[in-house]
């Protein structure tokens, strides 16, 4: 694997330079391992970069979010002209108005790339950490999509303005490892790094993932404080986030178990339960069916086959298998309430009846469906909203791991909906607010989506009250 081997600068005597007719420059250096695979980070989607396995302008893209995400709280909507000046002074940006192109006050090397070790292997629903990797998955007869295999090594070197600039360089760099990760998917954890030399990582990084010992690093910064949020933004934002930790403070001395464990509140979640008051996990499945997806209890999948388009069938009109027909509990009217973790949804139905390799289900179910939003004028759908929510293994200054789960504080569109998408067209009638968790017509069969709160502090009272989690 080619990679980049540059000199490193002296550690404890950083070179004090200066841009032409510019600031003085200070800097620091570190040397990181991820500790998670990581996806893309190539100019193309789902491949590995074929000449620098960790890229310079990636790693920009992630500090300066990290960046928004600590800053941005001082301005509003009305003055998000001023903000975007200063983001573009610091991080550079084309043209603004009447201002001229702007170059980057932050300079970074990476260099000593070490340890890229590819993983081609494929991955099947059934492996905990499918949940984060399933975009690895090609269709039948495809090989999977390449990911980077955990411990890849490099050096960063960062350069910036000294003074306050540098401060918010250093913050944005510290989020990124706590909070972030290197390529896509990672607020399902991928791609997340921490400090190889034990001492830095006392400098850098918390004890543990208490609030207190977060805000310590920090300093003076609005920070995971949820009285303090502000009006919904699109913008997301630390300053009212929400954090939640183990429920014991648990520590790790595998990043991957600690991952595992955040990952699979999400995934226990996301599936929904049998509605018991405890809880509890539904029937286990036959030893021969523990491989494949069990049907949800949450109301996405009985929506899209009521408005999914009618196929020709030469024996009469379209009628679902009895195991898949559309649940009483649900009606037509639409709701989507897990599209508060992030769009789109893709929607992959089984087409192959249970205990079998070739009988397919007649009719067919649903193919070519996601969940998108739109806004309310709009007739095309718009494809990517992030989600809020960030599972990963936090590092530690002890060389541990902590499982959380981060909510940005973070608005809907304003005016968007979340609509249903049949190949590539706009379903008008599915058409729901943000947040949406049952229509009024529903019986939810899992009962925590029978709250009228939020989906956020619905997920959260869940932890709780399960005992997988704790406020930090």
């Amino acid at each position: 694997m080619p990679s980049l081997n540059l000199p490193t600068p002296p550690k404890d005597a950083p070179p004090r330079l200066r841009l032409p007719s510019g600031p003085k420059l200070e800097s620091f250096t570190l040397e990181l391992k991820t500790i998670t695979p990581i996806l893309g980070g190539a100019p193309v989607p789902r491949q590995l970069p074929s000449v620098d396995a960790i890229r310079a302008p990636s790693l920009r893209g992630h500090l300066r979010f990290w960046w928004r995400a600590l800053y941005g709280h001082a301005y509003s909507d009305e003055t998000r002209l001023d903000f975007a000046r200063r983001e573009r002074n610091l991080w550079g940006g084309m043209s603004l108005g009447s201002e001229e192109p702007r170059r980057s006050q932050v300079s970074l090397c990476v260099s000593g790339v070490s340890d890229a070790s590819a993983d081609p292997a494929s991955i099947h629903q059934s492996d905990p950490s499918f949940y984060a990797l399933w975009p690895t998955r090609n269709g039948d007869g495809e090989d999977p999509s390449p990911r980077w295999k955990p411990g890849l090594r490099f050096t960063l070197e960062v350069r910036a303005p000294e003074g306050e600039l540098m401060q918010e360089v250093r913050n944005a760099f510290r989020a990124w490892v706590l909070f972030g990760g290197y390529g896509s998917r990672t607020r399902r954890g991928c791609g997340s790094v921490t400090l190889v030399d034990p001492q830095e990582r006392k400098s850098w990084l918390p004890e543990d993932a208490s609030r207190a010992e977060l805000r310590r690093l920090f300093g003076d910064l609005p920070f995971l404080q949820p009285d303090l949020a502000g009006a919904p933004r699109d913008l997301p934002l630390l300053r009212g986030a929400w954090l939640y930790r183990g429920l014991q403070g648990e520590s790790h001395p595998l990043a991957n178990n600690a991952w595992l464990q955040a990952l699979g509140w999400l995934r226990e979640f996301r599936q929904g339960t049998s509605g018991a008051p405890d809880d509890r996990p539904r029937n286990p499945a036959p030893d021969d069916d523990k491989k494949r997806a069990k049907r949800s209890n949450w109301p996405e999948a009985d929506k899209i086959r009521h408005h999914a388009k009618p196929q020709k069938m030469s024996d009469g009109p379209r009628a679902y298998p009895d195991e898949h027909a559309p649940r009483a509990q649900y009606s037509r009217s639409p709701a989507w309430p897990r599209a508060g973790f992030g769009l789109p949804i893709v929607f992959h139905f089984q087409q192959k009846k249970r205990g079998t390799a070739k009988e397919f289900y007649k009719p067919a179910e649903p193919e070519g469906v996601q969940l998108q939003w739109a806004m309310d004028s709009e007739k095309e759908p718009r494809d990517r909203l992030g989600s809020p929510l960030i599972v990963k293994a936090m590092p530690l200054a002890n060389g541990r791991f902590e499982p959380i789960a981060l909510w940005l504080e973070r608005g809907y569109p304003k005016g968007g909906k979340v609509v249903m998408v049949q190949s590539s067209s706009l379903i008008e009638a599915t058409r729901a607010a943000f947040d949406t968790l049952r229509a009024r017509d529903d019986q939810p069969l899992f009962k925590r989506l029978r709250e009228t709160k939020p989906l956020r502090d619905v997920f959260f009272t869940w932890l709780s009250d399960t005992r997988k989690a704790r406020e930090a």
